[in-house]
């Protein structure tokens, strides 16, 4: 893919722990969109993450739906023509988005 700007990465997270979520975000190219669907009321990472990845927004959906509708739920906020959909504990080889 040329143009990551015309990406957006999905992942759907549920009380996911501080270290997991950066270390996938840190392996994430920082011209890719990202959504972090949170499958609770409360993202207890929002600020460390929002200060430091700004290619990142946080959304939570106010209960846990599960993964599928939590994806459901991510997709529906995608603006751009692609999609990526990544569990929180994967970290993408430097060269992934290449």
């Amino acid at each position: 893919m040329t143009n990551l700007n015309d990406l957006t990465v999905i992942i759907v997270t549920y009380k996911t722990t501080e270290k997991i979520i950066l270390n996938c975000l840190k392996s994430i190219n920082s011209n890719v969109k990202v959504l972090v669907i949170e499958n609770s009321s409360k993202f207890t990472h929002e600020k460390i993450i929002l200060s430091n990845f700004p290619n990142v927004k946080i959304f939570c959906t106010g209960d846990n739906l599960g993964y599928g509708k939590g994806n459901n739920f991510g997709l529906k906020l995608v603006k751009t023509s692609y999609s990526l959909i990544l569990n929180p504990d994967v970290i993408c080889d430097k060269n992934f988005f290449e």
